[in-house]
């Protein structure tokens, strides 16, 4: 079936039609627009002031509410700020003429700024209507606002316009030679992919023009804005002279035309596909749009006549024309046209003041070294301070020391034959065999993992992982890659092994939230997404993934809320010559920010520099890694976890790794039944730092362990520090002050008694 119209609102928090007009003043063409502030997050709610002072961290509810003093409904709006940038765009906003429509936006209060929002609406969806040149009248949409039909000329380039010679998958930006408007965007040049695609936009996207072979139906937010004659897997090696991508602008101004050739080209399909020829024509001035086929057929009817292609121009992900989505529409002599709407346009400007203060608390002093005979006590004093403009507010509890260890590097061979490695699933069946567990640790590490070969989520202590605490469906979805954000233990981001899908799912179900197809950069070969790591010290999440005959890994940063990634390098100085690098999984430290990754080619821990990529050997595993693995830092302690595929005893073990030497000790096979899962996507939910989990430490007392600091005050708290119970010797441990200081929110003190 083919879709004229594919749309989807920008997801707004709140949106409410109000029946009362405001009472702002009239502004812009025919609409006025108010911004105030408020501290209640609540649905429906709306502050009214325009200058708000908060407090760092605070939730500030920024509430929109425009008045539409036209004369006609308008549908659809776009809002914008020049702080935030772009809110939402062509959002379905139904404001009748004299109503008015109020949009909230729940933010967290980070920095002070003064906003100027453009609040643009419009009577009908900035859009594109197409006519095509078949029979069936019913094709035409809005046939009334041109020329009902498209006429087919087909205009030959190979002999007079330029050869971008494009590799497989390749792209350029070529000149379009005159300004066109396409979606609101003007631009001059556009970015042509041997893919049969033209994108827009790219550099102020970020981005750099890559198309996939991977066709999707549209509205497709990864490509952005997006002209698509035919978007399918095409070939070409421009050395082997059969045919390629051409490009010209013709005509005079201001009548002039830009031409994009994809010439001769063959569809790559299962069994083969002859090669076809189409075009698309941007017109100067009135920004028209023609495709025209001339030859589709590829004599395979996995391909024929656009039955694998994507067919239709792509705005911003949120909107689309999808003309057909891998259905035989188009063939020899076929001619779509596609016109834009021209909608009635008002907009309006308002602004509004956010002062954010915080506190910043000291510690005076910042250290404790006491001495003490036994049977005795003594106390001193510790000085809490607020050098901010917002007051702080405290309390305080304690807790037993840590330590760290420094990445060493060095070279170590791989255990095992590395022509044998593989990433992904083992071919594991399930088994009765029951495991004696290995020596344990600690107790208490909660962490959750995928167990990919059984499409489960499930949840163990990572020092006593035979046995799971939870067991859940992930609905078929296999995570070879995940991990949480910050102190959000709820969400596991994860990537699925076959879809290359980013989802949140949900830890106390199991449940996951499409986010959208994770595409590896331009030029990556990907096989998989194999793991993931959280930074906290630069609040970014970094994947990796490996792919080719001789594999390649790639690091590269992932947008969380877009899956879109961002080439940081490849993982280069590591691995063997003859058989590649797999990074299976990467973790890093919460306490230095260092990344490590396991390389299952060679069987070692390695270092990975996180701005370039470059890595180099800490030392050997100890035991022939394979197949997919999770790696994860318990953030509370420092301690890094390994849950591996022992290629030799055949089970999933886990291990922690000495971030030294990289020697990995086992703990426990992992769950019932270790030689028929894979745990892949590690992530323990332990909070950060030595204060995260503050106990009693029975030889310290406090005058006070709660109170609020005024900003420039101080507060005097005495410290007990009671030998009474204590045999000679040395103690130590760390007095945390839990306060709302958002850059150092659980201060410790260091604590060193000595019992004489």
């Amino acid at each position: 079936m083919r879709n004229r119209f594919v749309g989807a609102a920008v997801s707004a928090l709140f949106p409410l039609l109000v029946p009362e007009p405001s009472s702002a003043a009239p502004q812009g063409d025919g609409i006025s627009l108010a911004v105030t502030l408020g501290t209640d997050p609540t649905e429906g709610a709306c502050g009214t002031d325009t200058t708000l002072s908060v407090t760092a961290g605070d939730q500030v509810n920024y509430c929109y509410t425009v008045t539409n003093g036209a004369d006609e409904t308008l549908h659809f709006s776009t809002l914008a700020d020049d702080v935030v940038g772009t809110i939402f765009t062509d959002q379905s906003t139904e404001i009748p003429a004299g109503g008015t429509y109020q949009y909230n936006r729940v933010a967290v209060a980070t920095t002070s700024a003064a906003p100027v929002s453009t609040w643009t609406a419009y009577d009908v969806h900035p859009d594109y209507v197409y006519a095509d040149n078949t029979a069936a009248a019913a094709d035409t949409i809005f046939a009334g606002s041109f020329d009902a039909t498209a006429q087919y000329a087909f205009v030959d380039i190979t002999g007079t316009g330029t050869n971008l010679m494009l590799n497989d998958d390749d792209y350029t930006v070529a000149s379009i030679g005159f300004p066109f408007t396409f979606y609101g965007q003007t631009a001059d040049a556009l970015t042509v992919s041997n893919n049969g695609g033209m994108l827009f936009d790219q550099v102020a996207r970020g981005r750099t023009g890559y198309l996939s072979p991977n066709t999707r139906t549209l509205p497709d937010r990864l490509i952005g804005p997006a002209i698509l004659p035919y978007w399918d897997d095409l070939q070409q090696d421009y050395l082997d002279g059969v045919g390629n991508v051409f490009v010209e602008t013709d005509g005079t101004a201001p009548n002039r035309r830009f031409i994009v050739e994809w010439y001769n080209l063959p569809v790559n399909v299962i069994g083969g596909g002859y090669n076809i020829t189409l075009e698309a024509i941007l017109y100067e001035g009135s920004n028209q749009i023609l495709f025209q086929y001339l030859d589709v057929d590829c004599s395979n009817v996995i391909c024929d006549n656009g039955a694998a292609a994507t067919i239709g121009l792509n705005s911003d992900g949120t909107h689309a024309i999808l003309y057909s989505y891998r259905e035989a529409t188009v063939g020899t002599g076929k001619a779509i046209l596609f016109s834009p709407t021209e909608p009635a346009t008002y907009t309006a400007t308002a602004q509004a003041t956010l002062d954010v203060g915080a506190p910043v608390i000291t510690a005076d002093p910042g250290t404790f070294s006491k001495t003490v005979s036994a049977g005795a006590s003594t106390t001193d004093t510790l000085t809490l301070g607020n050098t901010g403009n917002r007051p702080l507010t405290w309390n305080i509890g304690s807790v037993g020391t840590r330590s760290h260890f420094p990445v060493v590097p060095r070279f170590a061979l791989p255990v095992g034959d590395p022509s044998q490695t593989h990433a992904g699933l083992a071919p594991v069946a399930p088994s009765s065999k029951r495991h004696t567990p290995h020596a344990r640790g600690p107790i208490g590490v909660p962490a959750f993992a995928a167990d990919a070969n059984n499409a489960r989520v499930v949840s163990f202590d990572a020092n006593a992982p035979s046995t799971l605490t939870a067991d859940l469906d992930a609905g078929g979805l296999q995570y070879l890659s995940g991990d949480f954000i910050g102190e959000d233990f709820s969400t596991l981001y994860a990537i699925d092994f076959r879809s290359f899908q980013l989802y949140k799912v949900d830890t106390a179900t199991g449940a996951a939230t499409l986010v959208y197809l994770t595409v590896p950069p331009p030029g990556v070969s990907a096989d998989g997404w194999f793991g993931m790591a959280w930074d906290a010290s630069t609040s970014t999440m970094f994947a990796v993934t490996a792919g080719g005959r001789t594999p390649v890994s790639t690091l590269v940063k992932l947008d969380t809320e877009t899956a879109e990634t961002t080439l940081v390098g490849t993982i280069t100085g590591v691995g063997d010559p003859n058989n590649g690098t797999v990074i299976i999984d990467i973790a890093i430290d919460p306490k230095s920010g260092n990344m490590y990754g396991v390389d299952i080619v060679t069987d070692t821990l390695v270092a990975i520099d996180k701005t370039t990529g470059e890595a180099s050997t800490i030392g050997s595993l100890g035991f022939d890694a394979n197949y997919s693995e999770g790696l994860d830092f318990d953030d509370t302690t420092g301690t890094l976890y390994f849950s591996g595929w022992d290629n030799s005893l055949s089970e999933d073990i886990m291990y922690t790794i000495d971030t030294e030497t990289g020697v990995a000790t086992p703990i426990s096979p992992i769950g019932p039944n270790a030689d028929a899962v894979q745990y892949s996507a590690l992530a323990i939910a332990r909070l950060a730092g030595i204060c995260s989990y503050p106990g009693d430490v029975p030889w310290l007392s406090y005058s006070s362990t709660r109170g609020s600091t005024e900003p420039g005050a101080t507060t005097p708290i005495t410290v007990t520090f009671d030998a009474t119970t204590l045999a000679p010797g040395n103690y130590s441990a760390d007095i945390c002050v839990n306060n709302n200081d958002l850059t150092n929110k659980r201060l410790p003190v260091p604590v060193a008694l000595t019992v004489q």
